[in-house]
């Protein structure tokens, strides 16, 4: 590829970078998949500098939106096991590759792992740059779409929550969540793991789910230790 191509191909990338460009109808979407196409590992260096140099996250939305997520889709597994690989030591990268629309949660999390996630997820609970906001989104799909994950999820991310601050935006977020969802079907898990983990049982302490069933709410409270919230009014 000559020099003038990768500036053409540049001044594209840019321009998408720039909120210029966008995908608004399927013609668009196949034409930039035909330039992609034509040459997707030129698309994916430039890409890759563009991504390490974003200023912010809305830059790097604005490419992970198009030519991104085009240029992985063209460049198959391959691409794809490079793009995870650099998101492992480049936050603005695994921002990107899990950038909207993109490919589905079940699909990146195996990828990324469980450990690389909840270690992103505290990091942007103690130290928010935007460029990890991704694994909050990847951690309400899990909730949503894989409960027994979730649950595991969830306990790692109270392990490693070492800062009580943290700790208790985990468990008023993460936590709290799940067990709005599926304390039906967790409840006895819930129950023990407090019983075997007094870190565990003090995140239980922060939780506002009076919306529960009284019995669930009962079990609940009781594997706390400590009266919860109630709904406030009369």
């Amino acid at each position: 590829m000559t020099t003038a191509e990768e500036d053409v191909i540049r001044a594209e990338c840019e321009e998408w970078a720039g909120g210029l460009l966008y995908m608004d109808s399927n013609e668009s979407r196949d034409e930039l998949r035909d330039r992609i196409g034509a040459n997707p590992d030129a698309w994916w260096r430039i890409l890759q500098e563009l991504i390490a140099h974003a200023p912010d996250d809305q830059v790097i939305q604005r490419l992970a939106y198009g030519p991104l997520r085009m240029t992985l889709d063209c460049g198959g597994d391959r691409l794809l096991r490079e793009a995870v690989s650099l998101a492992r030591t480049s936050p603005r990268m695994a921002s990107a590759v899990k950038g909207w629309p993109s490919r589905p949660t079940t699909n990146l999390y195996p990828l990324l792992g469980r450990d690389f996630v909840v270690d992103t997820l505290i990091r942007h609970y103690s130290h928010p740059t935007g460029f990890d906001f991704w694994a909050w989104e990847m951690a309400r799909d899990l909730i949503e779409d894989d409960p027994p994950e979730a649950w595991r999820f969830v306990l790692a991310l109270v392990h490693r929550a070492h800062d009580e601050g943290v700790l208790h935006v985990v468990a008023a977020g993460e936590l709290e969540e799940f067990v709005l969802a599926h304390a039906a079907d967790f409840i006895d898990r819930i129950e023990q793991e407090a019983g075997a983990n007094s870190r565990f049982k003090s995140a239980l302490s922060y939780l506002y789910v009076w919306r529960l069933s009284p019995g669930l709410f009962g079990r609940i409270e009781a594997a706390a230790g400590v009266q919860l919230t109630r709904r406030a009014g009369p």
